[in-house]
């Protein structure tokens, strides 16, 4: 009967798209029980929770990793290469999520993957971000254009329109990708680095990067 409870609670956290269970919430679904952490661990071996990070629970495989990317580290949003991606503007498959966060570098892995947090400036990090949805349950993701900026936002030694031209070609970048020109002065503002700055000299001049 304790155990039918248990899996009736975990539903009605699933129905409300939600398939996460963080410790406080598992603290009310066992009630009075004793060994709270000995049920725990048990649920664990057995698959009915996975641990995503210490405190927080998966309650189902069957979920896009994206889709717990900000509950395991957050404030944060899918970029990088993972939303250049996603997006189809690199032809490579990413298997690690990156993410954007305005806390300090960090990363977890767990049976979903590795999550890679990276640190943004404050001033960019509400511009360009897209809400997406995997398995029913909403994300957040940059732009193709922003997660363009986060990317070369790390790129040393970028001076000039040629270095975007030639790091875009490495990249692999697809050049029917036509860049949102606001979006990058925001961030060639917020960020006030050098590639982000040749970045929007080259979109300024070209309409594009690799065009």
């Amino acid at each position: 009967m304790f155990h039918a409870t248990i899996l009736l609670a975990m539903g009605t956290f699933k129905d409300n798209h939600a398939e996460l269970i963080d410790s406080l919430r598992m603290k009310d679904i066992l009630g009075d029980l004793s060994d709270k952490r000995g049920k725990i661990a048990r649920m664990l071996r057995s698959g009915e929770l996975i641990r995503l990070r210490r405190g927080l629970y998966a309650t189902s495989l069957n979920v896009n990793p994206f889709c717990f990317a900000a509950s395991i580290y957050g404030p944060s949003y899918i970029s990088f290469e993972t939303a250049l991606s996603y997006h189809g503007v690199i032809p490579e498959a990413v298997y690690e999520i990156s993410s954007a966060t305005l806390n300090r570098p960090k990363e977890f892995e767990n049976v979903f993957g590795r999550y890679r947090f990276r640190a943004v400036p404050e001033a960019v990090f509400h511009v360009g971000i897209e809400r997406a949805t995997e398995s029913g349950i909403p994300f957040l993701i940059a732009s193709p254009t922003k997660a363009l900026c986060d990317r070369i936002a790390r790129e040393p030694g970028m001076r000039s329109i040629s270095d975007v031209r030639r790091w875009a070609g490495l990249m692999r970048l697809d050049a029917t990708l036509a860049p949102d020109l606001e979006i990058i002065r925001a961030c060639s503002e917020g960020y006030g680095r050098p590639a982000v700055r040749c970045l929007l000299r080259a979109v300024e001049k070209y309409g594009g990067i690799m065009t």
